[in-house]
């Protein structure tokens, strides 16, 4: 969501008026408006916004004469924007339409005769001059407000994904749809808390100045992949994926690189927010060693890479299937990103820790990165696990070993050594069928009588 704004451009000169455009299309949008920021193009005297087919230009300046100044020709005097409505701050409206009135008196709107007509072509915006310069600001509340509300509108696609794939992985290990219930709403209320809390100091950050880092050799390395026809092809994917519309050349290597640089940054605050726990424990209780932090801050960092890898992944699978690229995207960025490792990868991961002795941890570190993540990607249940380590331990001895060493790219010999045991155990997984609206009324209902 944030690579859909101009959060990257709030910090130049000028950026109120970016930042009052996307905290007006996105109100639009939270009263069901079909709302969208169509002036990126930066299209001589084109229109910045298009609300419910309505085409708005929206000015954003200190005093109501100004803002309405902007918006005529200071050569002719003339209005500038035909047939697009002049979208106004929300405390500036009633002035701004006094001074088009006397534009109108003046026959400087071209089409225009009656000067009452200057309410039609004079659009109150939903915030003022004061927070539009906030929302562009770190740091206050206007800006934290707008940025919660973005990513609820964010999180409410990952909420249902999330509660599907636990209630499942919770029916898998024998537990009855009451328990999976409980089991599921919790982890859907964690994975959109945690996106909503990492996207809000992401945004935070990202309007100090810090998204400009890299900018240039991220732009270059991504024109320089533009410049194959396979490269472009990728790039205009991705965008397009993204923004939800066919976008190309300049527009997409510009969309790829500023998406690029927001998740880099919020993926690194989302391993910090999944690190945070166990920090706590290791400084503080002293409950987990320095070498368990460690191990669990790699195995979250890792989940989190690969969410949103997995998310720009999607979204370039989305342009060209919409459906499965946006499911795909959601599930593996919003699930697996928001919760560090997923769902499974670390239970997965300590079970395997656990089994092996520190010698063996130090030995066999590649295999039990593997199959850490082979673990992970199916998540597989603690019985499942174990069913496939007695396995793994029968046939990994020293003859073996050889045999992997001997491998120029070990991991794909691991992947198909062991792989087939997981997708064996995958198969044999009872159907899971998520519970009616009835029948999961009936199971919140039984939560909430019990706690009472």
């Amino acid at each position: 969501m944030l690579e859909q704004t101009r959060i990257l451009r709030y910090p130049s000169p000028g950026g109120q008026g970016l930042a009052a455009e996307d905290a007006n299309n996105l109100n639009d949008k939270l009263q069901g408006k079909i709302a969208e920021v169509i002036g990126i193009s930066n299209e001589l005297n084109g229109p910045d916004r298009v609300v419910n087919g309505v085409l708005l230009q929206s000015k954003y300046y200190q005093s109501a004469s100004k803002t309405v100044a902007a918006a005529f020709d200071s050569n002719s005097g003339d209005y500038r924007y035909a047939g697009q409505t002049l979208e106004v701050p929300k405390d500036q409206w009633e002035d701004c339409v006094k001074f088009m009135r006397k534009r109108i008196e003046q026959g400087k709107v071209p089409g225009i005769k009656n000067s009452a007509d200057a309410e039609k072509i004079v659009r109150q915006g939903s915030v003022t001059y004061q927070q539009a310069k906030n929302i562009a600001r770190a740091g206050n509340i206007d800006s934290l407000i707008f940025d919660a509300k973005t990513q609820i509108v964010t999180s409410i696609s990952v909420f249902p994904i999330s509660f599907a794939v636990t209630f499942a992985h919770s029916r898998w290990r024998g537990e009855s749809i009451k328990d999976a219930t409980i089991a599921a709403l919790g982890c859907a209320v964690l994975s959109g808390s945690t996106m909503i809390f990492t996207g809000v100091v992401s945004a935070q950050l990202l309007r100090t100045g810090i998204g400009a880092f890299g900018t240039t050799s991220v732009r270059n390395g991504i024109q320089a992949i533009s410049r194959t026809p396979a490269g472009r092809e990728v790039a205009r994917r991705i965008a397009t994926g993204s923004l939800g519309k066919s976008v190309a050349g300049a527009a997409a290597v510009n969309h790829v690189s500023r998406l690029l640089r927001t998740n880099a940054i919020t993926a690194a605050v989302a391993a910090v927010v999944t690190s945070t726990p166990d920090f706590y424990r290791a400084v503080f209780k002293r409950s987990i060693s320095w070498q368990q932090f460690a191990k669990n801050s790699t195995i979250n960092t890792t989940g989190v890479v690969t969410g949103t890898a997995g998310w720009i992944g999607g979204a370039a699978v989305g342009s060209i299937f919409p459906g499965i690229g946006t499911v795909a995207g959601g599930l593996i960025g919003g699930i697996v990103g928001s919760l560090g490792a997923g769902i499974a990868g670390t239970a997965a991961a300590k079970s395997l820790a656990d089994k092996f002795v520190k010698d063996d941890l130090e030995r066999f570190e590649l295999l039990q990165r593997e199959i850490e993540r082979l673990a992970s990607e199916y998540m597989l249940t603690e019985d499942e696990f174990g069913s496939i380590l007695t396995k793994i331990n029968e046939k990994v001895d020293p003859r073996w070993l050889c045999r992997m060493f001997k491998q120029k790219d070990q991991s794909i010999f691991l992947r198909v050594e062991f792989e087939h045991l997981f997708r064996k155990v995958v198969r044999k997984r009872p159907k899971v069928v998520l519970p009616s609206v009835k029948r999961l009324e009936r199971a919140i209902g039984e939560i909430s009588l019990e706690s009472t």
